[in-house]
């Protein structure tokens, strides 16, 4: 397993890590007490071996946030077998993903797995997303958080976002626009709107995120294998079936501390003609 994940501290380094770089928020954490800054974070951005070009791409377009991005090396399911997806525990035999999905999951579960094994939580980010240039500053909302297991830092924005406001009172959100243009995606690495955690019913996407060490033990436990289930969202009066990762995920953010940041901190390009995840054609049987 490659160990990835570049630190980046944005104040003065603790005692014995000088040459550590960490992402660390500006309090102590009574989840994390072990840091003296506050919860510090490692930073992975999921990128394919045969598409450097899109980490470039990342690179150049998020410059202005000063993370030190880490490239995390993501595992490639076009050339997994079945007996790779079912030895890893992806997917149920006879379940239907495509190899891109398999993929994806793969790559969240290794990162999952490092986070679970570690006393650090993680900032994920897949290589097509769009960072705000004031991340670092604004993660500082975390540190707010009596507990949290996962936080989306953003969600695509050609699907539906469905959070809880207060108890009992929800909110179901659409955007515009869905594919975010260069001139738009501009203005979103620039803004610096408010961000706020709400609890979190229903998103897709895994573009960019947070996930603490507990947090990465209960997505492992409770997401795989993947199976072809069906989930309901209400926010689209219908039902629809799960094509990935980020789908199991929606039917578990009720049993776990699950957030979403609004407004958001990370966008999706969502475009669907590079991506991997999308169906073009038969959907394989693992």
């Amino acid at each position: 397993m490659l160990e990835a994940g570049r630190r980046l501290r944005l104040g003065t380094p603790a005692r014995g890590e000088s040459r550590e770089r960490l992402i660390c928020l500006n309090q102590r954490s009574a989840l994390y007490p072990i840091f003296e800054a506050g919860p510090c974070m490692k930073n992975f951005v999921v990128n394919l071996n045969r598409q450097p070009e899109k980490y470039e791409s990342f690179l150049r377009l998020n410059a202005g946030s000063k993370i030190a991005f880490e490239r995390f090396e993501a595992s490639d399911g076009a050339s997994f077998s079945s007996q790779d997806a079912l030895g890893m525990n992806l997917v149920v035999p006879g379940a239907q993903f495509t190899p891109g999905a398999v993929g994806c999951a793969a790559s969240h579960l290794r990162i999952w797995q490092q986070t679970a094994q570690s006393e650090v939580p993680a900032l994920v980010f897949e290589d097509d997303a769009i960072v705000r240039d004031d991340i670092t500053e604004r993660l500082d909302f975390l540190r707010r958080l009596k507990d949290w297991d996962y936080v989306a830092l953003g969600y695509n924005t050609d699907s539906v976002l469905e959070l809880e406001l207060t108890p009992g009172f929800k909110s179901e959100m659409v955007f515009t626009p869905k594919q975010p243009s260069d001139e738009s995606a501009a203005v979103f690495r620039r803004s610096s709107a408010e961000v706020a955690a709400f609890r979190l019913v229903n998103c897709f996407g895994t573009a960019g995120y947070a996930v603490s060490p507990r947090g990465a033990k209960r997505l492992l436990e409770l997401c795989f294998p993947m199976e072809n289930r069906f989930l309901r969202v209400a926010a689209l009066g219908r039902t629809i079936p799960v094509m990935g990762v980020d789908g199991m995920m929606n039917f578990i953010y009720n049993s776990i501390e699950a957030f979403a940041c609004l407004s958001p901190l990370v966008i999706p390009k969502n475009n669907n003609a590079v991506s991997t995840t999308v169906p073009t054609g038969e959907i394989p049987r693992w």
